[in-house]
């Protein structure tokens, strides 16, 4: 399974998602000039990007990437479909490109520095980097995880086949405008948080990300706490969940 998740990452997958990560974001910027968005559509659209932010946060972050707390299982399936439709790549990937990151974080070994790499690909092409799968040999072995590699595109194509029968306008409200502005707003953290050689927080990052700006707390609290700031919803809302989460 490690060599098929390989080949893909280093084949098709990165130019895919980048094009899709593109199209959205090119969307949500368009959409703040052109789109004809009414109450309804703009609940939607907000809601979609709370669940998508939360689910980077708390399921691909937290949860896949440090291990950091126990999740109901109905609650995981949900965490993982947002980040699915958010076209950032499976669990696997991700978790294991972020392990590498806090393993030489800032250095010029980091796979995402925007020091050591430029701001471009920390900001816009991390689904180009070479993953290490080293790094997520856990995930490896989750069935769940290798069917979320084998049929990452079929999710999004069914994703958007629903949406299109629903109604042609919520492929924009309801995915690639809030899908967007999460990549547009997240990649903050790669960059912004990550200025000077190090990690930083800033309360206005860590609001719109909800939690993952308060980036210099996450560093060093270490990565089993979950809980970075009074104002880290994600952190809060693992608290409720999970009591026994070291917080």
């Amino acid at each position: 399974m490690a060599s098929t998740v390989f080949k893909q990452n280093k084949s098709y997958a990165p130019l895919t998602l980048l094009v899709g990560q593109a199209i959205a974001q090119v969307t949500a910027i368009c959409s703040l000039f052109m789109f004809p968005w009414t109450t309804t559509t703009a609940v939607i659209a907000f809601v979609t990007y709370i669940c998508i932010m939360l689910s980077v946060t708390m399921g691909y972050h937290r949860l896949y990437s440090h291990n950091s707390w126990k999740c109901p299982k109905p609650l995981e399936y949900v965490l993982l479909f947002f980040c699915h439709i958010m076209m950032i790549g499976p669990a696997i990937t991700w978790a294991a490109n972020h392990r590498e990151h806090h393993k030489y974080v800032d250095t010029d070994k980091d796979p995402h520095s925007p020091h050591y790499r430029g701001w471009m690909l920390a900001y816009f092409g991390q689904v180009l980097i070479t993953i290490n799968f080293k790094y997520a040999r856990d995930l490896l072995k989750n069935p769940m995880h290798r069917l979320q590699v084998k049929y990452y595109w079929h999710v999004i194509i069914a994703y958007a086949g629903i949406l299109a029968v629903i109604d042609p306008m919520a492929l924009l409200y309801a995915w690639l405008i809030p899908a967007g502005f999460a990549k547009l707003i997240g990649s903050l953290v790669f960059t912004f948080s990550h200025r000077g050689k190090k990690p930083h927080s800033d309360t206005w990052v860590g609001l719109i990300t909800l939690g993952e700006g308060f980036h210099d707390i996450h560093h060093e609290q270490g990565n089993r706490k979950v809980l970075w700031h009074t104002l880290d919803m994600g952190g809060q809302l693992i608290r409720m969940i999970d009591r026994n989460a070291k917080v």
